[in-house]
C-alpha cells in the first residue's frame, strides 16, 4: 500500500512538472531578450507614426530572435497588406500567426485533460489578456482577403492577356487554398488561353473533383476531346455531363454527333431518342432519329417519325416524298393513300405522287 501510494504521489509530481514545464515554456515563447524588446518598442513607435519602412525591418529583427513572437508576425502582415500591398508577403506572416495562436490554444487543451485549475488561470494569462481569440478571427479574416486580393490581381492580369503572369498567381493561390474551384477554372481559362490542351484539360478534370455536380465543366472536357478527335473520350465525359443534368439537350446532341463520327448509328439512334424524350415536337432530332432509322432498316420506326415530321411542317414536300414510298414499300396502301393525296395537293406536278396514289386507289379498289 505504502509502495502504490510512494508511486501515486511520484505520478502526481511528474504531471504537475510537465504541466509547469509546458506552461513555462509557452510564456517563454512570446519572450525577448533586452535587444528584443528594444526593437519592439522602437518597431511599435515607428508603427503609430506611420514611418512603415522603419517599423518593418525592426518587426522583423524581433522575428529572428523569436520566430514565434505573434505580435510582430501580425504587425510584419499588416504592413505588407495595407501599405506594400504584398498580398502573398502577407499571407505568408498571416499564416504563421495563425499557427501560433492555434499551438497556445492546443497547449491550453492539453492542460485542461489533467488540470482544470492550471487551465483557467492559463487561459487567463496566455489567451483572454492577450484576446488572442479575437485576434485569431480578425487574422483570419485577413489572410482570406489576401487571397481575394491576389484573385483579382491575376484576374487583371487574365484580362490584359499576361496569361504567364496569371498562372503564376494562380498556381500560388492553388497552393494557398487546393479547393477552390475558382482558382482552378481560372487555371483551365488560362491554360487554354495559351494552347495548352494538356494542362487545360487537367484542371477541367481537376475542377470535376471539386465540383461533382458541374455538368457544364464535363461538356467543356468533352468538347476538347472531340476537337482533338478523340471519341471514345468524348462520349465518356459527355455521358457524365448527361447524367448530372439529363435534361440538357446538347449533350445528348452531342453525344449523337459523336456516336456517328465513331460509326455507331445505334447509339446515335439512341442519343436522339433521348433529345425526343425531352422535346417531344423538336423538329431536327425527329428527322435525324428518322435518318438512323432508315440507316438501321427499322421501317416502322421510319415512318412514325416521318409522320411527327409531316405532323409538325404540314408544307414539306420531301418530307411527304419520303413517307409515301415507305408506306408503299411497307404495302400500307391506307395510309398510302391519305399521305399520296396530301402530296398530290402539295405538289400537282409531281409525278410520283400522281404514281403513288393512283397505286394506293388500285390496290384499295378504288
Amino acid at each position: 500500500m505504502k509502495r502504490f501510494n510512494s508511486l501515486f504521489f511520484k505520478s502526481l509530481i511528474m504531471i504537475v512538472v510537465i504541466l509547469f514545464i509546458a506552461v513555462s515554456l509557452l510564456a517563454e515563447s512570446q519572450k525577448l531578450s533586452a535587444d528584443g524588446n528594444k526593437n519592439l518598442r522602437s518597431a511599435n513607435m515607428h508603427l503609430s507614426g506611420g514611418r512603415y519602412e522603419k517599423a518593418l525591418p525592426l518587426f522583423k529583427a524581433v522575428l529572428i530572435e523569436n520566430p514565434h513572437h505573434i505580435i510582430s508576425l501580425e504587425n510584419v502582415a499588416s504592413i505588407y497588406y495595407d501599405v506594400i500591398q504584398d498580398y502573398f508577403e502577407a499571407n505568408s506572416y498571416y499564416c504563421k500567426a495563425i499557427i501560433e495562436i492555434n499551438a497556445i490554444f492546443a497547449e491550453h487543451q492539453e492542460i485542461l485533460k489533467t488540470d482544470e485549475k492550471a487551465a483557467k488561470k492559463f487561459y487567463k494569462k496566455h489567451i483572454k489578456k492577450e484576446k488572442l481569440e479575437d485576434k485569431l478571427e480578425q487574422i483570419k479574416k485577413f489572410k482570406a482577403s489576401c487571397w481575394i486580393n491576389i484573385f483579382r490581381q491575376a484576374q487583371e492580369k487574365f484580362k490584359n492577356e499576361d496569361y504567364d503572369g496569371c498562372i503564376e498567381e494562380f498556381l500560388a493561390l492553388d497552393e494557398m487554398a487546393p479547393d477552390s474551384s475558382k482558382t482552378i477554372k481560372m487555371l483551365a481559362y488560362a491554360y487554354n488561353k495559351k494552347g495548352d490542351t494538356e494542362k487545360t484539360l487537367e484542371y477541367m478534370i481537376k475542377n470535376t473533383e471539386l465540383e461533382p455536380e458541374d455538368d457544364m465543366v464535363r461538356t467543356q472536357i468533352a468538347n476538347t476531346y472531340f476537337g482533338l478527335e478523340d471519341f471514345e473520350k468524348a462520349v465518356e465525359w459527355y455521358t457524365k455531363a448527361s447524367e448530372i443534368n439529363p435534361s440538357n439537350l446538347d449533350n445528348f446532341y452531342n453525344l449523337a454527333i459523336t456516336y456517328s463520327r465513331l460509326d455507331n448509328p445505334e447509339q446515335a439512334y439512341e442519343s436522339y431518342k433521348k433529345v425526343l424524350e425531352i422535346e417531344p415536337d423538336n423538329i431536327d432530332a425527329i428527322l435525324s432519329a428518322y435518318g438512323y432509322t432508315a440507316q438501321l432498316n427499322l421501317v416502322d420506326e421510319a415512318i412514325s417519325y416521318l409522320k411527327r415530321a409531316y405532323e409538325l411542317e404540314p408544307e414539306r414536300t420531301d418530307i411527304l416524298s419520303d413517307l409515301c414510298f415507305y408506306l408503299s414499300n411497307s404495302k400500307k396502301f391506307e395510309d398510302l393513300l391519305i399521305y399520296a393525296e396530301k402530296w398530290q395537293e402539295l405538289d400537282k406536278e409531281s409525278q410520283d405522287a400522281q404514281l403513288l396514289l393512283n397505286l394506293a386507289k388500285q390496290k384499295l379498289n378504288k
